[in-house]
């Protein structure tokens, strides 16, 4: 979302939305699945279906064509269907799912081939935000609108905000390889649009993680300018709504406004600076006032992005090529003044957005050349059990915090990992006790805490007498020796 919300909140709307529908008793979602069965070292798929309550946006929708791409989208007349209110139905919808020991992977295909969900079966927590209700919300393209706030991570294109295709069928394709990992192929429909899209889902057997792997084709005979953005919609935890604990971890310290109805903030395409800004810490949505949405400055950082929500105790990790990926966004609907759920749906859920692109901003766009392509693989995973998140990459997060008698350490990895915590700092915060046995290295007191970890059981330690002001690094290390994973805190 962004300068259409603006536009929209400002008051640009001829008919205002209709009240919310609270009195309105609405059937839940009801998923008819196979028995879950996947066990340690296997993956699998199938094919199942979806009962939800939706609204009849088809009728307000005309055909219409966006000729710079050649690309059929549905204009929605979103004034009439305010006036008219009409009251949803069930509808069953096709759901393919990806599942191994530790994941199910949900995905519609007739509703934008999006994935719906992540659910972390150790756990039962949910990765994202799962609207129960198809329901048109105010916003998308400036041209169409209607967007669906169904959740999960939906494929934008060739336009920003949103795209086109949230809510239309996609080319859903399911395989399994000879090494046992199952996915989907999601592509566009070949129908003479001169951009194509293919994402290729990719589910290990034995790993809490999923490769996204997009790749933008230009069909054209002529060099093309558009968007392509990834947008995650996130409510990680059991709540299907952020709290005011929720974080937001980017490695930046600017970034940029997109657009806010906050008035202590900077305008559109201004600076801020992150994670503090004039004494308000921003990574927490608790101190959020109106909606915001920001991007990396002066692109993404790498090599992650992540939410956690503290009060939930569950998270979400996105790992990705900077060089490639360079658009990293935010978005919240704010907190203390809220942008209201009843625009997009009817039970009070809510969620935050984690958007990824090509272009390091909505204010710029990608390019290719007539038969140019561009591709790349990412990794996204859940996080639970380790209270908030510091740093990750793809083999797992770590989390420290002081305590009144030390330092609690924390570590999540989305494969099973036998290996160490490794502390290094200044002597005196090292002298703890002899059974964490401190051995020096490069000048530095170190501790080295064995451990054995998995996305089934987080590992926690206290360091009790270790504070983290004398603190210089942590780091995750394997059986070889060789560190994968470190942290170093703000303060060195």
């Amino acid at each position: 979302m962004g300068s259409l919300l603006a536009l929209w909140l400002a008051g640009c709307s001829v008919v205002a939305p209709p009240p919310p529908r609270a009195a309105v008793a609405l059937p839940g979602v009801v998923v008819e699945r196979a028995a879950s069965t996947a066990r340690v070292g296997q993956a699998r798929y199938f094919a199942t279906t979806v009962r939800l309550p939706a609204y009849p946006i088809e009728k307000y929708q005309t055909p219409a064509l966006d000729p710079l791409y050649r690309w059929p989208y549905q204009a929605f007349d979103r004034e009439r269907f305010w006036a008219e209110a009409p009251d949803p139905t069930v509808r069953e919808y096709r759901l393919l799912v990806l599942e191994n020991a530790y994941l199910e992977v949900s995905i519609l295909p007739e509703l934008g081939g999006r994935i719906w969900q992540v659910r972390h079966k150790p756990s039962g927590a949910a990765m994202f935000y799962q609207n129960r209700v198809v329901k048109p919300s105010p916003w998308g393209p400036a041209n169409q609108l209607g967007w669906l706030a169904l959740g999960g991570l939906e494929w934008n294109l060739p336009v920003i905000e949103h795209g086109y295709d949230w809510g239309t069928p996609w080319v859903v394709a399911p395989f399994q390889r000879e090494d046992g990992a199952v996915g989907a192929t999601i592509a566009t429909p070949d129908d003479g649009r001169l951009l194509e899209a293919v994402i290729t889902v990719t589910l290990p057997p034995d790993v809490a993680s999923l490769e996204i792997a997009p790749t933008i084709r230009n069909r054209a005979d002529k060099t093309l300018r558009f968007d392509y953005w990834h947008t995650a919609m996130l409510a990680p935890g059991w709540a299907n709504r952020p709290s005011a604990g929720l974080h937001f971890v980017l490695p930046g310290r600017l970034m940029t406004v997109h657009s806010t109805g906050d008035m202590a903030l900077p305008g559109p395409q201004a600076r801020f600076t992150w994670p503090d800004y004039f004494g308000r810490d921003l990574s927490r949505l608790g101190n959020w006032d109106h909606y915001l949405g920001f991007f990396e400055y002066p692109a993404a950082h790498g090599p992650f992005v992540a939410v956690y929500d503290t009060e939930q105790d569950a998270g979400a990790v996105r790992v990705f090529p900077a060089e490639v990926a360079r658009g990293s966004k935010v978005f919240g609907l704010g907190w203390r003044r809220a942008i209201g759920s009843e625009h997009f749906t009817d039970d009070g859920s809510g969620y935050v957005e984690l958007h990824a692109g090509l272009s390091p901003s909505f204010f710029e766009q990608a390019t290719l050349p007539a038969g140019g392509e561009v591709s790349w693989s990412e990794v996204w995973y859940p996080v639970v059990g380790i209270g908030d998140l510091a740093t990750a990459n793809h083999m797992g997060a770590i989390y420290v915090q002081p305590t009144a008698s030390g330092l609690r350490a924390a570590v999540y990895t989305p494969a099973p990992f036998v290996g160490a915590l490794v502390v290094q700092g200044q002597r005196p915060s090292m002298e703890v006790a002899a059974a964490q046995q401190p051995v020096e290295g490069d000048g530095l007191a170190m501790l080295r805490i064995p451990l054995a970890t998995g996305p089934d059981a987080p590992f926690h330690t206290l360091l009790e007498g270790v504070s983290l002001a004398r603190v210089a690094q942590v780091w995750l290390e394997d059986g070889a020796g060789q560190a994968v994973l470190a942290y170093t805190p703000t303060n060195w």
